[in-house]
């Protein structure tokens, strides 16, 4: 057995060592710490890794649906299907936690038949990473919905989205291998036509599931800094009320198209459309995005949000009345 090999063992040994004492033994993390000899939040750490790794199957089932005040409130205000809350975690990466929640989700809902629209980013490529393979499902359709970026230092994660879907929900899958803006009306009418555009349009109307999340809007958001947008043009957006994007759409605070000129030059499922699938998943963290969160829940454009403790914080900040 090769090193590398042998190390991944051992390290599966001892993650599965610490859970059956947590979890069939009811050890504390300070008294396993002290048992394998290792810190109390490298101990925190290991669990978390035997959930993700599904070596932990934790199911909890709540029949009425049991949500925290603070859910509660923002379903209420914004007549929401479903809010989800993750709790802070200091130790774990808060993208990949939020992101391991809607897969939950999106997990306890989906069935064989669905058709899933979905937009591009690592938060959504966190979700898709944290899917449960399940192979018992058919017919399972994964669509991308709106154009693509390149030119960026960050990846997007447009093909690694697409190809993790249709891993783990055995899927077919289907790209939009298009630019996000084209230039004018008659480049999308020709876009329209292209083989691929019309595979991806001929399963639109049939989407029921979208994921989505929603982006900043400013001069480093990733249309600008792929070149879609200039100085200009966002220095005029913002005039008109540009808080930030859903699906590339530009928004205002109350969940307005910014700009209906340009909005025709996207790529992507149109705004209308996407209010008509019936489960819209919203997931977005940082105090950076509640401006464009806030209008995506004021434009009703989605009807199930995920974020977490401190994201729900800056809401409450930002708009107090939902929370009264």
């Amino acid at each position: 057995m090769g090193g590398e090999s042998r190390k991944e063992v051992e390290k599966t040994e001892l993650l599965v060592q610490v859970a059956r004492l947590y979890y069939e033994h009811n050890f504390s993390q300070n008294d396993i710490a002290k048992k394998v000899n290792l810190s109390r939040p490298y101990i925190s750490k290991l669990l978390y890794e035997a959930r993700r790794r599904g070596i932990v199957k934790i199911e909890i089932n709540d029949p009425i649906m049991t949500e925290t005040r603070i859910e509660q409130c923002i379903r209420k205000f914004f007549e929401l299907d479903r809010v989800i809350i993750v709790p802070k975690v200091p130790e774990i990466n808060a993208l990949r936690q939020v992101g391991e929640a809607a897969a939950r989700y999106l997990n306890s809902i989906i069935r064989s038949g669905d058709v899933i629209g979905f937009s591009w980013g690592e938060t959504v490529y966190e979700c898709a990473k944290a899917l449960n393979r399940r192979e018992e499902l058919q017919d399972i359709v994964a669509v991308q919905m709106c154009g693509g970026v390149s030119n960026l230092k960050k990846n997007v994660y447009v093909s690694e989205i697409t190809k993790v879907f249709s891993e783990m929900l055995n899927s077919a899958g289907y790209m939009l291998p298009f630019p996000a803006i084209v230039d004018n009306e008659k480049s999308k009418n020709v876009i329209k036509k292209e083989h691929t555009m019309q595979e991806v349009l001929r399963y639109v109307k049939q989407i029921n599931i979208a994921i989505m999340t929603m982006g900043r809007f400013g001069s480093q958001c990733a249309l600008a800094r792929a070149g879609y947008l200039k100085t200009d043009e966002i220095e005029e957006l913002i005039k008109k009320g540009a808080v930030g994007d859903i699906c590339t759409h530009i928004i205002n605070k109350n969940g307005v198209v910014c700009d209906p000129e340009l909005d025709e030059r996207t790529i992507a499922v149109s705004y209308d459309e996407i209010k008509k699938i019936e489960t819209r998943i919203g997931v977005a963290i940082g105090d950076s995005k509640v401006d464009s969160i806030l209008g995506a829940l004021r434009g009703h454009v989605i009807n199930v949000f995920i974020t977490n403790e401190m994201t729900a914080e800056a809401m409450k900040e930002a708009c107090p009345e939902i929370f009264e």
